[in-house]
């Protein structure tokens, strides 16, 4: 399937431990992922949005750059993340995402 190169997607990021967010390895990893994808799919990537240090436990509310992404989403555009759990840790809280 072909997507319109105007078709918006956003990004989202999430590392949980300081060392990761320290070292950064984890974050260029899933923004390098992000990128192919909305690359792969004809996608504009609009923005990435990047929690880190943050446990994908907590709450919507807990973790501001999610809340901004899922604001920023407008009828037509995407999330894309590097691995599901990078939304949440719980299987049915990410599938309502």
């Amino acid at each position: 399937m072909t997507r319109q190169s105007s078709s918006r997607a956003y990004g989202y990021c999430r590392v949980s431990t300081e060392q990761q967010r320290e070292s950064g390895l984890g974050l260029d990893a899933q923004q390098q992922a992000i990128e192919q994808t909305a690359a792969r799919l004809h996608f504009q990537l609009r923005h990435t949005f990047t929690d880190a240090g943050l446990s994908g436990s907590l709450s919507i509310d807990d973790r501001p750059a999610l809340a901004d992404a899922l604001n920023a989403l407008r009828r037509g555009d995407v999330l894309i993340v590097a691995k599901r759990d990078r939304i949440a840790r719980d299987a049915f809280v990410s599938v309502l995402i």
